[in-house]
């Protein structure tokens, strides 16, 4: 079972909003010299439902390429139609990802549990990769809570992760109805949640600080809580921080403060954005500085 914190690795674009291949491959390597447990490929923060197929496949080869097998590579091939997503899926596994995730089929929210569990079954009997269901109805529009988790796992056995965003269910109803499932928060809070056996993180508002949630991760697991209290609280200070400013100015916030740690990011998210104002970037990196994030 893969366990860890799992960086939702960011794509970057050029000017010309081509996938940055180069600032792409340092990113890949930035977080797996980090310590992190693995990358999480192509979700809501690497941008992949508003890429096309072909880009898709293209940032998918890239990070599987550069990461060389030193971490597991999560690849999401979720699409609206089984047809796409079996093909990104197909790619990925011919390109030697450790597993696929799949948020719902989109869109259509009144798909009947029937129609979910087929799209899922779908990939399954194109590749003989691990699934990870991505549970992120805010964005999907469907739900798949603990309940129908166990059910789609009796037909789809290769379900061997689910990463939990906005989820309806309880995170630790998965880890019980689900015990040979890695079960993933999204958010950043693990102190309450690795030792009753949630697996790990996958949370963008910190993604560019994998090494503080490293450190929070592996304190826990070594079951060192005076010390990962302290990690939570400075993971707790990235996230309030950057989220707030992604309430504020979309994802446009995760550009500034990747291009903080040393990356020229010349271009995220994918769509067109007002940018940060001047000063609001400079607040922001102010904030992050003084909390001791930053210049460590």
């Amino acid at each position: 079972m893969i366990r860890g914190v799992l960086l939702p690795i960011i794509t970057p674009f050029d000017e010309k909003v081509r996938i940055d291949e180069n600032i792409m491959r340092q990113l890949v390597d930035f977080h797996i010299k980090a310590g992190v447990q693995g990358l999480f490929v192509l979700g809501s923060t690497g941008q992949g439902p508003a890429m096309t197929i072909e880009e898709r496949k293209q940032a998918a080869a890239i990070a599987l390429d550069q990461a060389k097998s030193r971490v597991p590579v999560i690849i999401h091939v979720g699409t609206a139609d089984a047809g796409s997503a079996v093909e990104l899926a197909e790619h990925a596994a011919a390109h030697k990802a450790d597993a696929v995730a799949i948020v719902p089929p989109y869109y259509y929210s009144d798909h009947s549990e029937y129609e979910i569990i087929a799209h899922y079954k779908a990939v399954h009997r194109a590749v003989p990769l691990p699934i990870f269901i991505y549970e992120n109805p805010k964005y999907s529009g469907i739900s798949i809570p603990p309940g129908l988790a166990l059910r789609m796992k009796e037909q789809v056995p290769a379900l061997k992760g689910i990463k939990v965003a906005y989820g309806q269910g309880a995170l630790l109803e998965y880890v019980r109805l689900l015990p040979d499932v890695s079960v993933f928060t999204g958010n950043a809070d693990l102190f309450g949640l690795v030792p009753f056996g949630v697996a790990g993180m996958i949370n963008p508002p910190t993604s560019f600080v994998p090494e503080l949630c490293v450190e929070l991760f592996n304190a826990l697991d070594r079951k060192d809580y005076p010390a990962a209290v302290e990690a939570q609280k400075r993971v707790d200070t990235v996230a309030r921080i950057v989220a707030a400013r992604l309430r504020k100015y979309g994802r446009v916030p995760l550009q500034e403060v990747h291009r903080m740690r040393g990356f020229a990011v010349k271009r995220f998210p994918k769509w067109e954005t007002e940018q940060m104002p001047k000063e609001e970037v400079a607040k922001l990196e102010r904030e992050l500085r003084d909390a001791g994030i930053l210049g460590r």
